[in-house]
């Protein structure tokens, strides 16, 4: 799907959320519904003519991609302004996005609805989901008038993201991430002024033990 660019409105809220992560959150935000991904962000998926190797989908049984050509059917309606083809998760559906660590991913839905939903996996193996308002940014109820560019941003590293929906349906288009950073060399901790003086000390005991023992032992005659 391709949006002329426009400045974008954000709003932002701190969403603590009640999944299996004991803690943790997930900063949301959006721009104006004709907005492409926002600066900084890295297109990785518009299910056209851009995919990044690093990134893949796996759709479940019944939801998959639509052409916007085809317009509105019984069971999915492409985002407003919408070109090409997008993606459409069916009640009872998911698509899984997995990547190679991400900060933020940023997505274009359109008309969210109640029951749509997204759950961010970690790398660290915990998880947290939104869904309704709390992805949205508000419920809508399937007004397919609305389209809204969401940015989630996260404070560890996601390696995958399942869109689900219980009813018809969940229909996104472009998606943007922030690449995680990758992990720093490692390197052996310095040791504390404590540690050095033990260091030290220990060094001073073995060579006096040398010395006595040399003096202890007669020379070959």
């Amino acid at each position: 799907m391709k949006h002329a660019t426009s400045a974008a409105v954000l709003a932002t809220a701190m969403l603590f959320c009640g999944a299996e992560a004991a803690e943790g959150a997930v900063i949301v935000s959006f721009s104006s519904a004709d907005a492409g991904p926002l600066a900084g962000k890295t297109l990785v998926w518009n299910f056209d003519d851009v995919q990044d190797a690093d990134y893949s989908v796996a759709f479940s049984a019944g939801s998959g991609l639509r052409s916007v050509a085809a317009g509105t059917t019984s069971t999915a309606a492409p985002p407003p302004g919408a070109t090409g083809s997008y993606a459409a998760v069916r009640g009872g559906g998911t698509m899984t996005l997995t990547t190679p660590g991400i900060m933020s991913l940023s997505v274009f839905m359109g008309s969210p609805d109640s029951y749509n939903s997204i759950r961010f996996n970690y790398l660290d193996g915990t998880s947290e989901s939104l869904n309704g308002i709390q992805l949205a940014a508000g419920a809508f109820n399937g007004d397919q008038s609305i389209g809204r560019y969401m940015t989630y941003a996260f404070d560890k590293v996601v390696n995958s993201v399942v869109f689900g929906s219980s009813g018809d349906s969940f229909e996104f288009d472009n998606l943007a991430v922030v690449a995680a950073p990758p992990p720093g060399p490692i390197t052996s901790p310095v040791p504390e002024p404590a540690s050095w003086a033990l260091l030290m000390s220990g060094f001073a005991l073995a060579g006096t033990a040398i010395r006595r023992r040399s003096k202890a032992v007669p020379a070959a005659g």
